[in-house]
């Protein structure tokens, strides 16, 4: 059984970790698979979600993109669900530097230029240990 969590964003009081851009409609898509693959191969995954090129031109979808020595090394996928939600759906870095701590320092960032941006809700997926840590973690209830 799985557990399903948001971040409710307005309860956070992150400030951004790390420089980011924020990009959509990307075109050039082989640097973003490599980081995926990299991130999926470092974590021993054994089976991962596919990442479908048009995804990078959903226009719902806009990418948050970090940069290490001008460097592009990590990048989260997040979807537009409405005006008051947002689907964090795929995280991956590189794992060339683990001392840069991406994963902790991204998550928060995102809830920063999203909180700001004026969303309530960021959806985190399936629960995890380390997301019960977030400002504003919580788990959606069972269907009604």
């Amino acid at each position: 059984m799985s557990d399903y969590g948001y971040i409710a964003l307005q309860e956070t009081n992150y400030k951004p970790l790390l420089e980011y851009d924020i990009l959509t409609n990307i075109t050039d898509i082989e640097p973003m698979l490599e980081i995926y693959y990299k991130y999926a191969k470092y974590k021993k995954f054994t089976s991962v979600q596919p990442i479908y090129p048009g995804e990078f031109t959903d226009p719902r979808c806009q990418f948050i993109t970090y940069k290490h020595e001008d460097k592009l090394v990590a990048w989260t996928m997040i979807r537009k669900l409405d005006t008051i939600a947002v689907d964090n759906m795929q995280f991956c870095w590189d794992y060339a530097n683990p001392k840069l701590k991406l994963g902790y320092k991204s998550i928060r960032t995102e809830c920063a230029i999203y909180r700001d941006l004026g969303y309530k809700q960021m959806l985190i997926d399936t629960e995890m240990y380390y997301k019960t840590e977030l400002q504003g973690y919580k788990l959606f209830g069972p269907a009604q």
